[in-house]
């Protein structure tokens, strides 16, 4: 069953929840700021001496949490802010005005960010988020496990190698 653009144009995407998306933008900002603040109160303190292996891992795999947060945050405003006029447009610029007309209802998935349009006849494309968020958010999130897991391995090390200091009576 069709639907006259002008009651798709009325819709709003199955799955979203403006909401929901909202909320989880908020903890994001509010998560990106706090580890931006743990970052530079981190770096602040270290001034006087030099910097070990693990704190510099350490520093990266902050910087590159934050970039994923900040991605995702990115990725999901392009779906939340998708309204239903601009919800058909973004389907015709993504598929052209012929695959915009076929289009009977949108649907929305918060991971991986993709805001699809679906089309009468059972077939889907992707249209809204850009193309680099995915990837470059899924390249930042391997980048915090690799470079936090180095982290903790030459803490170790560290801590393993240092002498220990013992008191005598």
């Amino acid at each position: 069953m069709s639907k006259s653009p002008s009651s798709l144009a009325s819709d709003s995407p199955d799955g979203l929840n403006s909401i929901l998306l909202l909320f989880i933008c908020l903890i994001g900002v509010i998560t990106f700021c706090t580890l931006l603040a743990l970052l530079g109160s981190g770096m602040a303190k270290r001034t006087g001496r030099r910097k070990s292996r693990a704190e510099w891992f350490r520093g990266i795999a902050l910087l590159s949490v934050c970039a994923t947060i900040a991605l995702y945050i990115w990725g999901a405003l392009h779906v939340m802010f998708m309204e239903s006029d601009t919800m058909r447009e973004a389907c015709a610029k993504a598929g052209g005005p012929e695959k915009a007309a076929q289009v009977d209802r949108y649907s929305a998935s918060y991971l991986p960010l993709r805001f699809t349009c679906q089309i009468d006849k059972g077939g889907s494309y992707a249209a809204a988020v850009p193309g680099y968020v995915n990837p470059a958010m899924g390249i930042a999130f391997v980048l915090a496990i690799a470079t936090g897991a180095v982290s903790v391995v030459a803490r170790d090390q560290n801590r393993s190698t240092s002498p220990t200091v013992t008191r005598g009576r």
